[in-house]
């Protein structure tokens, strides 16, 4: 069937993972890639012996950690359970033939230890995020501002805030809610519900200004290119652009990071500190139990708030 050729479920494939991010998808490809060009078989005649062989003979001898190891085991076997079931659909059996961790273990080097005390913290610090949201301020446009500024405040992420929709900005009761595409990397879905953050009444002043600029016709809040939503290689634009001229390396993720570990600093409760970031909830409690309004949640984030100081956030 023309449908189960070794490429048309590669680019199927491809094409799923893209609609997570294109970041995924971009690392799933150069995973395939290699994979198959050590492996020279077609699809249905690849065993767990010749997925095992290429685990001994190429990707246990690179020199990368086990955990890098077992990301690229995990991205292959995803592709074969993709693989399994579009054969199941077609009334085909295939069995994934990707060893588990059980079954086939790396090699542990002392380099997959990592030393604590030199342990890359990968957060920011708030003398840091003030630098960076004057900077942008001054320097860029108000809507990188207003990205930058959302993504300090609610510390979501950045496929988050980039495919707000314009309805779903809430300025009164200053929250939004997000998650209802499946190109954001966190999509909610499989779950059937949105994902609901707050930011400090002090930025709708800065939220409004951007509104006045914003193009009236788009139903994102965000508008990209083709009546699409703002892409990922623009928004990296921004932190990138940002970086270099400051001088010091962050990434997105950086902010979501760095709220987490302030609360937790501020003592707040894990369910808290879970629900307000729209983690998955560690406890029976907070996954099932703990059920607040709006205006109840809300004031929590005004208590636990760590960048409530932040002259853009003041009212």
């Amino acid at each position: 069937m023309s449908e189960l050729s070794d490429k048309a479920l590669i680019v199927s494939f491809l094409q799923e993972t893209k609609k997570r991010s294109e970041g995924a998808c971009a690392n799933n490809k150069t995973v395939l890639r290699e994979f198959f060009k050590y492996i020279k078989k077609p699809i249905p005649a690849i065993t767990m012996i010749d997925v095992r062989n290429y685990f001994i003979s190429y990707l246990d001898l690179l020199p990368i950690k086990n955990n890098t190891k077992n990301s690229r085991r995990f991205m292959l076997s995803s592709f074969f359970n993709y693989v399994q079931a579009i054969y199941l659909a077609n009334n085909q059996q295939y069995i994934n033939p990707v060893p588990s961790s059980k079954i086939f273990k790396f090699t542990s080097k002392r380099a997959d230890i990592e030393r604590t005390s030199k342990e890359e913290l990968k957060i920011l610090t708030i003398a840091q995020i003030n630098e960076i949201l004057e900077y942008t301020y001054k320097n860029n446009n108000i809507r990188d501002f207003i990205i930058v500024g959302l993504v300090v405040a609610t510390g979501a992420r950045i496929s988050e805030i980039r495919t707000i929709l314009f309805n779903d900005l809430h300025l009164e009761e200053r929250f939004f809610e997000t998650g209802f595409i499946i190109s954001a990397r966190k999509s909610t879905l499989n779950k059937g519900k949105g994902l609901l953050f707050f930011y400090p009444e002090g930025f709708n002043k800065y939220i409004n200004e951007y509104l006045n600029e914003r193009p009236k016709d788009s139903e994102w809040l965000f508008p990209g290119y083709m009546e699409k939503h703002l892409s990922k290689s623009k928004t990296d634009l921004i932190y990138t652009g940002i970086s270099k001229k400051l001088g010091f390396h962050f990434s997105w993720h950086y902010f979501r990071r760095t709220r987490i570990t302030e609360m937790a600093k501020m003592g707040c409760p894990q369910p808290i500190s879970e629900g307000l970031m729209n983690h998955q909830a560690s406890s029976v409690e907070g996954e099932f139990y703990i059920k607040l309004k709006i205006n109840e949640k809300r004031d929590l984030y005004s208590k636990w708030d760590p960048f409530q100081k932040i002259r853009f956030f003041k009212i």
